[in-house]
C-alpha cells in the first residue's frame, strides 16, 4: 500500500501535517515502533514508524526532533506517525524537521490507537497482490522479516514443562524442537499479565511485541493463571531485551484501562534452567506492576539494580511484615514517632552525618544525637553498624 492509501482510511481519522507530491505514492513495506530519541532499532527502508513522541521535550524540542527525523531519513523510512496523546499535538519542531529531511509527518489522534493503525497497514497489504503480502497473519511482516512464533498445544506443553520445576532433559528437548526452537540456550523468558479483567488480550499483546523485535523465533503458552510466558532464545550479538522494553510502552501507552506489565528473566544456558528463569521473569514482573501500576512497563531481571527496585519484587504482605518486624513501634506512626522516621530518613539520606541532618532538620546537633538515640532505643538497631543502617533503609522502602 502507500502513504496515500493509509490516509484515506476514514476510520484511523489520520491528519497529514507535511507531505507532498511523490512522497505520498510510495510504498510501505512494513511497520516499526519506537519512542526513543536514537532509536536503539532503526527502521528499514520503505517502513512506516509509529511513536508516541515520549522523547521529546519543549526545552529542546528542535535539536531532538532533528536527531530522531534524521536517523528515520538515514534509514530509509517512508512515513512518520506521530502520537498527538503525550503532548496534545504534534509539535512544530517535528513538522519543521520533517519537511526539512523530506519525511512525510501524520498526526495520529489520542484515539486512535498504534495497534489499529499497524492492524490496517497489514490488511492492506495482504489484500494487494503487488504489496509483499506472504500469508501470514498478525504484525510478523511489519518488522521486515517474516519470524516464527510458536503457540498452541506444543507452546502450552513446553511452559507447563518450565513451570513445573526440573524436568526431564529428554522431555524438554522434545517439546522445545515441536515448537521450533533450539535445544541449546541461552534463552530468556518472558512472562506478561495485565490487571482488571481483560487478562484474555495478555496473549496477543506478549506476541504482538515479540514479533516486532527483532530476533529469533519464540513460543508463547499460558499458565493456568492466566500469565502468559514467551520462551525466547537469545543471541548475544543482538539482546532483543532492550528493543522489548522500548516497544511495549510504546505499543500499547493508548490502553491506561489495561495496563499491560512484563517481566524478563536473567539468560540460562541450558533448557533446565528454564525453570528458574521462569521464577526470576515472575519476581521482574511483580517489580513491573509495583513500579508503574497504571501504564504498560516491560522489568527485566537486570533492571533490579538498586535495593528499591529489588524491594518493589517483594509481595506486598511480605514488605508490610518486614517494615513492622523492624521499625518496631515507628511504623505504627503517632506524632513523635513520624518525627523520628523523618530524622532517620534524612540521617540515612546524608549517610550518617550528623551536621548535614542537622542542618537539614534545623535542629541542633544535640537534637540529631538524641533522636537517633530514641530510634536506636525503639528499632534495637545501631545506626553505628553498616547492616543495621541497611536494615533500617529496606524497612522505610517497604512502607
Amino acid at each position: 500500500m502507500h502513504v496515500h492509501d493509509l490516509l484515506q482510511l476514514d476510520s484511523l481519522d489520520l491528519t497529514l501535517l507535511w507531505g507532498e507530491g511523490p512522497a505520498l505514492t510510495r510504498d510501505i513495506s512494513g511497520v516499526t515502533a519506537t519512542d526513543h530519541e536514537d532509536p536503539a532499532r532503526c527502521p528499514r527502508p520503505g517502513e512506516l514508524v509509529l511513536s508516541g513522541l515520549e522523547w521529546w521535550t519543549p526545552d529542546d524540542g528542535r535539536v531532538q526532533a532533528d536527531r530522531f527525523v534524521s536517523v528515520l531519513h538515514s534509514a530509509g523510512a517512508t512515513v512518520l506517525l506521530a502520537g498527538e496523546e503525550t503532548h496534545g499535538t504534534v509539535p512544530d519542531d517535528l513538522v519543521e524537521s520533517c519537511r526539512a529531511h523530506g519525511i512525510v509527518l501524520i498526526a495520529v489522534p489520542a484515539h486512535t490507537t498504534f495497534r489499529a493503525v499497524t492492524e490496517a497497514v497489514q490488511q492492506r497489504r495482504r489484500g494487494d497482490p503487488g504489496g509483499g503480502a506472504t500469508g501470514h497473519d498478525g504484525p510478523q511482516e511489519s518488522a521486515g522479516a517474516i519470524r516464527q512464533a510458536a503457540g498452541g498445544p506444543a507452546a502450552d506443553e513446553l511452559v507447563a514443562l518450565a513451570a513445573g520445576g526440573p524436568a526431564d532433559g529428554a522431555a524438554l528437548d522434545a517439546a522445545l524442537r515441536a515448537c521450533g526452537l533450539p535445544t541449546s540456550g541461552p534463552y530468556r523468558v518472558v512472562l506478561a499479565t495485565t490487571v482488571g479483567e481483560e487478562r484474555g488480550q495478555t496473549v496477543s499483546a506478549l506476541a504482538e511485541a515479540l514479533r516486532y523485535s527483532p530476533g529469533e523465533p519464540f513460543a508463547a503458552g499460558r499458565l493456568p493463571g492466566g500469565e502468559e510466558v514467551a520462551l525466547v532464545p537469545v543471541d548475544p550479538d543482538a539482546e532483543r531485551r532492550l528493543s522489548l522494553a522500548e516497544l511495549w510502552p510504546t505499543l500499547y501507552a493508548h490502553r491506561p484501562q489495561i495496563p499491560l506489565h512484563a517481566g524478563v528473566s536473567g539468560p540460562v544456558r541450558t533448557p533446565e534452567g528454564l525453570n528458574s528463569a521462569l521464577g526470576q521473569a515472575r519476581y521482574a514482573l511483580v517489580a513491573a506492576r509495583a513500579q508503574a501500576p497504571d501504564r504498560a512497563r516491560v522489568t527485566a531481571v537486570e533492571d533490579l539494580s538498586t535495593l528499591g527496585a529489588l524491594l518493589a519484587g517483594v509481595p506486598a504482605e511480605v514488605r508490610t511484615a518486614f517494615c513492622s518486624r523492624v521499625l518496631g513501634p515507628l511504623a505504627r506512626g503517632g506524632g513523635s514517632h513520624r518525627m523520628l522516621v523523618e530524622t532517620l530518613e534524612v540521617f540515612l539520606a546524608h549517610h550518617g552525618s550528623w551536621a548535614r541532618t542537622a542542618a537539614a532538620l534545623q535542629l541542633h546537633v544535640n537534637s540529631v544525637h538524641y533522636r537517633i538515640q530514641r530510634i536506636e532505643s525503639l528499632t534495637g538497631r545501631d545506626l553505628s553498624r553498616l547492616e543495621h543502617k541497611l536494615d533500617l533503609q529496606a524497612a522505610l522502602l517497604c512502607r
